[in-house]
């Protein structure tokens, strides 16, 4: 007998987030900027003698590190019962609680608001709160109308402007939801779009990548995008600029058998490394039906 398990897992963005190390849990990385010219050009009079610059400081970013766990526990019984489909229950609940920890990394990253406030937070009187993928873009943002205005291509060209003059990034991947991945593929200009009946008569209609005047955008769907807050979000990334820094991988910790029962709790420590945020951006306040 085979056991289906119904709920989604998948989990797009960590999926796709490089990995790096985090040493404390106040995780911080330096940012540097090139002067862009000015307005003579750099030119000099001959013979002028050379003039000493300071060398402007490095900006140092920062990201709390968050705890994620789940805890699991089966009775004596559970694991000593014959179950169709399993051959341990302990082992098949740890894979469920592996596959719940990936989700809850997922919307917290994508969605998590800092709730720290200063060094105090280091004490055990709070659970500290990382800041998450929507909210540290702040630099490239278009907001919409309070959830009225609709997603359109001169909506999101306009972004893909704004991250090109007031950044130094190229972005080339967007996540969003189902209704505004419909929208997506209604775009009407030049784009990679997988428009053909096939031998099987299937039509496929979708655009996978969308080749615009600042570089080739993929297309992500995430059904954790925006959680309870702003579900319109669409947050257009230059890819390599984003990491997960672990404090503590996931592992499983052993919680010991009280009674007739054994517990366990997967638990990770972790936070997002966002390197420069200009270089992405997010479109905001879309509507959503």
């Amino acid at each position: 007998m085979l056991i289906t398990q119904v709920d989604p897992e998948e989990t797009p963005l960590l999926s796709r987030l490089g990995v790096t190390r985090c040493y404390n849990r106040y995780h911080e990385w330096l940012q540097d900027t090139l002067e862009s010219g000015t307005g003579s050009g750099g030119a000099s009079v001959e013979g002028a003698a050379a003039t000493q610059r300071a060398l402007e400081a490095r900006t140092r970013l920062y990201n709390w590190t968050q705890i994620t766990s789940y805890i699991f526990g089966i009775s004596g019984t559970q694991e000593a019962t014959s179950h169709y489909g399993i051959e341990s229950e302990y082992a098949y609940q740890l894979e469920k609680a592996m596959k719940i920890v990936k989700i809850i990394q997922e919307q917290v990253l994508l969605n998590s608001t800092s709730s720290t406030g200063g060094m105090g937070s280091v004490c055990a009187t709070g659970a500290r709160a990382l800041t998450g993928l929507v909210d540290c873009l702040t630099t490239n943002v278009q907001t919409g109308s309070a959830g009225s205005c609709a997603l359109t291509e001169d909506i999101f060209n306009d972004l893909l402007q704004t991250i090109f003059e007031n950044g130094n990034g190229y972005p080339n991947i967007a996540f969003c939801n189902g209704f505004n991945r419909r929208r997506i593929s209604k775009f009407q200009t030049s784009n990679t779009r997988m428009l053909n009946m096939d031998e099987r008569g299937v039509l496929r209609n979708t655009i996978m990548v969308y080749m615009s005047d600042f570089g080739d955008i993929s297309f992500v769907l995430d059904r954790w995008i925006g959680g309870g807050n702003d579900k319109g979000v669409i947050p257009v990334l230059q890819m390599d600029k984003f990491k997960i820094a672990y404090l503590r991988k996931p592992f499983v910790q052993q919680l010991g058998i009280v009674g007739d029962s054994k517990d366990a709790q997967v638990i990770t420590e972790y936070t997002l490394e966002y390197l420069n945020q200009a270089s992405s951006g997010k479109l905001s306040a879309l509507a959503t039906s």
